[in-house]
């Protein structure tokens, strides 16, 4: 049974290392993390991680031996360089743009990466990162897209928003407004963001915010009416008769503040202590859909502070029902919870657990067969049954974690599941730290957070979670769903090769038919063991997927990928190497077409249909499913021009978010990741202020249908392995 102890202490330190921009890591243990070199895990053991706040952190890791002196012998030298510039690459800004009086040498990565199409979204010059992407196409005029990202723009991690009114040419943005408080303040740390319209063209922006000094936290879902120029600023209400918790009398702000009181708020912790240690729930990983009320469902308002429904304002009931799930960490549990709203995010009905049990679910604190270990959930929307479906990882299992998924057929008042989907094979990712939290002791010396999961010669932490989609046209596709995920079934935690997998459901999810391994470059295991720590070249890494359906059925999966990278050696961190190859990364794309109701369209021969179990899965050592794969239904692709450094892409390249993505329109896709093209090293480059390691947001735009590979391997991938960034132009200052 899980400790109330271990509960707190898992908020606790992921809190802790959020405190300032500075300071000390403090390691953290996460749930699926534990006790890696296992090869069998009880549910006791496993706890999911709360990843939204971590993203965040901005803390120095521990010193290397003998750094101090080689930071001293290093600014000697870059002082001799001149390298005491504020400025850093600018590649892929596109349009006419204020030019700045740049100084710096422009080195040939930067020349290279101004080339081809691709378009950086961010339009900032600041040189922080950006990462962790969200894009939707606006139904009433489609060359109106709208994407957010996790923006470090103001020196910390908040929600930034990027609209478009030329397809994608050009870009306006900004940072979301900042939730204001019952005491006055506002909550500035935000991200996880999540884009969606309703068919009027209204658009939502999802998203957690916290402080960074204690444990208050939300999730928020802003407005915008104009394609995401403007947004509303979310009003945590305050109680004007606290002394009667029922009358939903209600300020928002001081007088003269016009805002509806708890507009924009789905659900928000006040701590209760003042002091970041996990005292309270903590709401994490948001995501959003909307869609149509189901036949016979009328609108439904709520009064803040209660919650108690009240009658709903005709003028402001929106066009759709706006669906937000999350996970809840408390010191039990992590169920996935549900919120609506009728009133265009003006009100939002109270929040429930929606996660269930199931048969195949064990380790409950509660001692029952609760699904309450989960996080990354992802809802869907049929526009023409309204049915909604939610999809999340569970960690309530032996040993490997498995993808679950709960529908409702009336709005989110009721749900059916969870359904079985599929295991994850995940516990032989290696992992920061050393034994027993971790077996990649130069990550955790670089900052990684220990237990994080990593591939093989980076630190970035990772992990499996995708998306679900369902067919959007109705009819005989009308129960079609489509996820994807990714895992290291064919790698092993001495060398990774982790693949994305598709798994398909034309009964609503009751059943799946799966996997089929979407990328189709070379992904073999051979004899090695699974679970064991055998190094090898068994293939070459591809994670972070998000899958999008067209209205003509164009079926169209993203996520990076290093296939291309077949024997690079140099790179940023050697003591981080530890194969050739499998370094540098690509976005890429896959295809295929869904033209007849058929279980077995876009899916591999090899393929299988998955029942539902009836007791805990536990798949054991040896051959599983979506290995020696042999027929490959989605052509692949490459989306970005050149490929990415992501040692570059954050501080000591420990972070690049946790997810891509894409949308699909009529006849384009749009595909919106995270790139470290101009990201460069500047951690020996002593006085350098800002600092070069960074990551931006890139789109490129292409047919839905019969996109061309834009990615292809070539002599100057080279130049991208170890690149410094650039001295003033002459030399000198």
């Amino acid at each position: 049974m899980l400790s109330r102890t271990v509960w707190r202490l898992l908020l606790f330190l992921p809190l802790l290392a959020l405190l300032s921009l500075l300071g000390s890591i403090s390691p953290q243990a996460t749930a699926q993390d534990s006790e890696p070199n296992l090869t069998e895990q009880s549910a006791d053991e496993k706890l999911p991680p709360p990843s939204g706040i971590l993203d965040f952190k901005d803390a120095y890791g521990p010193t290397e031996p003998g750094a101090e002196r080689g930071l001293l012998r290093a600014a000697e030298a870059q002082r001799e360089r001149g390298i005491n510039i504020t400025e850093c690459p600018q590649a892929g800004l596109r349009g006419e743009q204020p030019q700045p009086l740049d100084r710096r040498e422009r080195d040939q990565v930067e020349i290279l990466s101004n080339r081809g199409d691709d378009v950086r979204v961010n339009q900032d010059r600041s040189c922080f990162p950006q990462n962790e992407t969200s894009i939707a196409v606006n139904p009433t005029s489609q060359r109106n897209l709208l994407a957010g990202a996790n923006d470090y723009q103001l020196g910390f991690g908040s929600s930034g928003f990027y609209a478009s009114t030329d397809a994608g040419r050009s870009f306006y943005d900004g940072i979301l407004p900042f939730p204001t408080l019952p005491n006055g303040d506002n909550l500035d740390g935000g991200g996880d963001p999540a884009i969606a319209f309703d068919r009027d063209g209204v658009a939502y922006y999802a998203e957690i915010n916290f402080n960074r000094t204690d444990d208050t936290n939300g999730v928020f879902v802003l407005r915008s009416t104009n394609g995401g120029y403007t947004w509303s600023r979310p009003c945590v209400p305050i109680d004007v008769t606290p002394d009667d918790p029922t009358d939903d009398q209600a300020a928002c702000g001081p007088p003269g503040d016009p805002r509806q009181p708890g507009d924009n708020v789905v659900t928000f912790q006040q701590d209760d202590d003042f002091e970041a240690n996990g005292s309270v729930p903590f709401n994490d990983k948001e995501y959003i859909a909307v869609g149509p009320r189901p036949e016979g469902v009328d609108p439904h308002c709520f009064g803040p502070p209660s919650g108690n429904e009240v009658p709903c304002d005709p003028a402001v009931v929106g066009s759709d029902r706006i669906y937000v799930t999350w996970t809840k960490f408390t010191a039990t549990d992590s169920q996935i919870y549900l919120s609506y709203s009728d009133d265009e995010a003006r009100s939002w009905s109270p929040e429930k657990p929606i996660s269930g049990s199931a048969p195949f679910c064990i380790g409950s604190v509660e001692g029952t067969n609760n699904c309450d270990l989960n996080q990354y959930s992802t809802p869907t929307v049929n526009p023409t049954t309204d049915f909604l479906y939610v999809a999340f990882e569970n960690f309530n299992t032996r040993d490997e974690n498995q993808y679950l998924l709960v529908r409702s057929r009336d709005g989110g008042n009721t749900f059916e599941g969870p359904f079985f989907v599929t295991p994850v094979f995940d516990v032989n990712y290696p992992r920061s730290g050393t034994p027993p939290e971790g077996n990649r002791p130069d990550c955790a010396d670089r900052g990684q957070q220990d237990g994080r999961a990593v591939l093989t010669n980076s630190c970035f932490r990772v992990n499996s979670a995708g998306n679900v989609i369902v067919d959007r046209r109705g009819g005989d596709y009308a129960d079609d769903l489509y996820l994807v995920l990714s895992d290291n079934r064919n790698g092993t935690r001495a060398s990774t090769n982790t693949d994305v997998f598709l798994f398909k459901s034309t009964n609503g999810g009751s059943t799946w038919v799966g996997p089929t391994r979407v990328n189709n470059d070379r992904s073999d295991l051979g004899d090695a063991d699974r679970d064991g720590d055998e190094a090898g070249n068994f293939g070459n890494d591809q994670w972070f997927p998000w899958v999008d359906i067209g209205r003509n059925g164009q079926l169209n999966v993203v996520f990076h990928d290093r296939h291309l990278d077949e024997d690079s050696e140099e790179s940023e961190w050697p003591q981080s190497r530890s194969r050739p190859g499998n370094y540098l990364a690509w976005f890429w794309g896959a295809q295929c077409s869904v033209t007849k109701d058929d279980s077995r369209q876009c899916v591999a021969a090899e393929a299988q249909t998955i029942e539902q179990p009836t007791e805990p899965i536990n798949p054991g050592p040896g051959p599983v499913p979506g290995q020696d794969q042999g027929s490959f239904p989605l052509r692949n692709f490459g989306v970005s021009d050149v490929p990415s450094n992501m040692d570059y892409s954050f501080r000591a390249g420990i972070f690049m978010g946790d997810y891509n993505n894409v949308a699909v329109s009529s006849s384009r896709a749009y595909g919106f990741w995270t790139d470290a093209r101009n990201g460069r090293s500047s951690r020996e480059q002593f006085g350098r202020n800002p600092a070069c390691e960074q990551a931006d947001v890139f789109l490129d735009a292409y047919s839905a249908r019969s996109a061309l590979s834009e990615s292809r391997a070539r002599p100057t991938d080279d130049l991208f392995l170890r690149t410094e960034c650039a001295a003033a132009s002459g030399g000198n200052d």
